[in-house]
């Protein structure tokens, strides 16, 4: 049921992708920034109480209504998984705007990719401008966002999706990373950011432990390999590390991985001088960077699928 309800929601978000505006997404919105306000009283206790409730709770009563269908007939746990993981995993929200880009790139219209690139980012970072970025730089902030989105919205999901029952899994992943995010935006005019997200960032960071390294590695698999692993061992040698996080972080290491196994330079200059040895060895991006990492995610995704079904298949002969 696992391999038939992914493939049927994959199907079915590259016919009819849910708008980024939709009610179930403004409902979710809703509860988690208005949580900080009902639940933050001071204490450390408060946050990961808060935690919580909006990423375990939801997991949790996925878990229980799958069972509870299952128990009835599979048909209507599999509609129930593909509802599901039709809100939560969404690889159109990474490909679609990537390609208007890239053809506004490959059109010479490099205003129109800035406003692609602009509205595609702001939902995440509201002050975000790329007014005075050039092509070049247009690009590479597309494949750095492009790529962290794939992370995000397939292969994190999907390998939750995996682990735990129904698709209690990819909830759990989807809403941990947005606690996380929301929970960790410093107010305007706030110089020290609260200390109620603290808790969330933390877990988030060790929920994308797994998921980032199976990311990495499936990126080496599909493209240069012996590139990709160098990207993953600079990233391992030179990485953020920061105190009660993994190292290196799920976004380093991915977009070193990402780089290596492509032959480019997918973050900026200063951050390629600190992971990797030898940055110039790596190519500037350009509009036909977008198309390659685009063909990379795609290819991990089959590579992901293809062992997913063929794990199905040893299970129903066994």
């Amino acid at each position: 049921m696992t391999f038939v309800s992914l493939l049927i929601s994959l199907l079915i978000e590259q016919l009819r992708a849910l708008p980024p505006v939709n009610p179930v997404y403004a409902v979710i919105a809703g509860w988690v920034h208005d949580a900080p306000r009902r639940l933050n009283a001071g204490a450390p206790r408060h946050g990961v109480l808060a935690w919580a409730l909006l990423t375990v709770l939801p997991a949790l009563l996925v878990a229980i209504v799958f069972g509870l269908l299952a128990s009835v007939s599979w048909l209507l746990a599999l509609a129930f998984n593909v509802v599901v993981l039709y809100l939560t995993i969404g690889f159109r929200q990474f490909s679609h705007p990537a390609t208007e880009i890239q053809i506004a790139l490959a059109n010479g219209d490099v205003a129109a990719a800035r406003r692609e690139l602009e509205q595609w980012k702001r939902s995440e970072d509201p002050d975000f401008n790329a007014a005075d970025l050039g092509e070049d730089e247009v690009a590479r902030e597309s494949v750095e966002h492009g790529l962290l989105l794939a992370q995000r919205h397939v292969f994190g999901p999907l390998l939750w999706f995996v682990l735990l029952p129904g698709a209690s899994g990819a909830v759990f992943y989807r809403m941990s990373q947005y606690v996380a995010r929301e929970w960790n935006r410093p107010p305007p005019g706030v110089i020290v950011p609260d200390r109620f997200g603290d808790f969330a960032r933390r877990a988030a960071a060790w929920v994308d432990w797994l998921p980032a390294r199976m990311t990495a590695l499936g990126f080496a698999a599909v493209g240069d390999f012996e590139g990709g692993i160098y990207g993953w061992r600079q990233a391992s040698a030179h990485g953020a590390r920061l105190e009660g996080l993994p190292a290196p972080s799920s976004r380093d290491l991915i977009l070193a991985t990402a780089s290596g196994a492509l032959g480019m330079r997918f973050m900026p200059v200063t951050e390629a001088a600190r992971l990797f040895d030898d940055p110039e060895s790596l190519a500037e991006p350009s509009a036909a960077s977008l198309r390659s990492v685009v063909g990379l995610v795609w290819r991990t995704m089959l590579l992901w699928l293809a062992v997913l079904a063929l794990v199905t298949v040893a299970r129903w002969v066994a």
